[in-house]
């Protein structure tokens, strides 16, 4: 009986600990992004300003009565996405210019073989909730919910799963769409 309440015990001490790693890279990690995405320059979609360098996630400039404001949305996800052998990036960024609305985009950050570099953007929505992305043969995949007829600016409900690449010329005209698996 000592022998099987020993082995119990080790074995919930062991998936505790596992369990404890795990969290604590994962922590680490979103850490290390925060840091890496949130202290970097983008391009701004503003009508004032052509860039926006974010320091601990947050930009804000004011030039007599235009404001623009952009931050560093927390989700991002790796892969080569120009096709070059290099590891690039993709992160949300959201923008304003003082008004209601709260702009989603994609940032495509493309390693030149020293940094990663803003080079594109696609645009989400207005308010867009992003559920996660991943990186699939070179695409960032998307799963958000976004505004359909008859929805609050606020409460998108139509949920979809958009397909991103870099190499598309315009990908905001025609994304690579599906709908989501139930």
């Amino acid at each position: 009986m000592r022998l099987k309440r020993f082995w119990i015990g080790t074995a919930l001490a062991s998936f505790g600990l596992v369990s404890c790693a795990v969290f604590l890279f994962g922590h680490q990690a979103r850490a290390a992004a925060a840091k890496r995405f949130g202290n970097m320059t983008y391009l701004a979609d503003s009508s004032f300003l052509e860039n926006a360098t974010l320091v601990d996630g947050m930009c804000e400039v004011q030039d007599g009565l235009l404001h623009y404001s952009a931050y560093y949305e927390g989700h991002y996800v790796y892969g080569d996405f120009n096709r070059d052998g290099l590891q690039d990036a993709a992160a949300i960024i959201s923008e304003g210019e003082g008004a209601t609305g709260d702009f989603r985009s994609l940032a495509f950050l493309i390693n030149d073989g020293r940094r990663l570099i803003h080079r594109a953007s696609h645009y989400l929505g207005d308010r867009v909730i992003i559920n996660w992305l991943r990186e699939r043969d070179g695409n960032v995949i998307i799963d958000m919910y976004v505004r359909q007829k008859g929805d609050s600016r606020a409460g998108p409900t139509k949920r979809v799963r958009n397909s991103y690449d870099y190499l598309t010329p315009n990908p905001d005209l025609v994304p690579q769409g599906w709908a989501p698996s139930q």
